[in-house]
């Protein structure tokens, strides 16, 4: 289901390339005001994200397809994730713009005071996520999105305790856009 899910959407997102009527490529980064929805309200940590990210306009709509290496969890433990938003955008008056739609992370690394605990999470998860940004002159941009942990990224009751466990994040990035209009 996840390999049927990827090729997907690489196919659409080739699909809306070829028909974009304008399209850029850039660098992202920012941190992440991270924490987790569950038992025992843990204490929020701060992480960061960084990677890049494509803009396919079409209209007055743009897709926004982005691959980020992205550190949260709570005060407690550590995750790292991959993730992949692919994100509809809607400019307004050419410098504001609003961004929502899925992302899908793929955990890398879970550790809690230097003990690895990967194999008691879920390998993956789906978030939903809404934001906001500017698009400076130069090819800058800057923004603030909130992403909502759609899965429990619990394998076992062993990591977190026995109640569902959400990823909760709050980005703000800079962006700089090196090619495309």
């Amino acid at each position: 289901m996840k390999k049927t899910l990827l090729v997907l959407s690489i196919l659409t997102l080739f699909t809306i390339g070829a028909q974009a009527q304008k399209a850029g490529l850039g660098i992202k980064g920012g941190l992440n005001f991270a924490n987790v929805d569950a038992a025992g309200d843990p204490e929020s940590k701060t992480g960061f994200h960084a990677g890049i990210y494509g803009e396919f306009g079409v209209g007055g709509f743009a897709l926004m397809p982005e691959v980020l290496i992205s550190t949260k969890g709570a005060e407690d433990f550590d995750l790292t994730y991959i993730e992949i938003p692919i994100l509809l955008k809607k400019s307004f008056a050419k410098v504001l713009n609003v961004h929502l739609g899925p992302q899908f992370g793929l955990l890398t690394s879970a550790d809690s005071d230097g003990i690895d605990f990967k194999e008691a999470m879920k390998g993956s998860d789906l978030s939903a996520v809404f934001g906001a940004g500017v698009d400076l002159p130069g090819g800058l941009s800057a923004g603030a999105r909130y992403v909502l942990g759609l899965s429990d990224i619990r394998d076992s009751d062993f990591a977190l305790g026995n109640d569902k466990v959400k990823n909760k994040t709050f980005q703000i990035y800079v962006g700089y856009k090196l090619f495309g209009k």
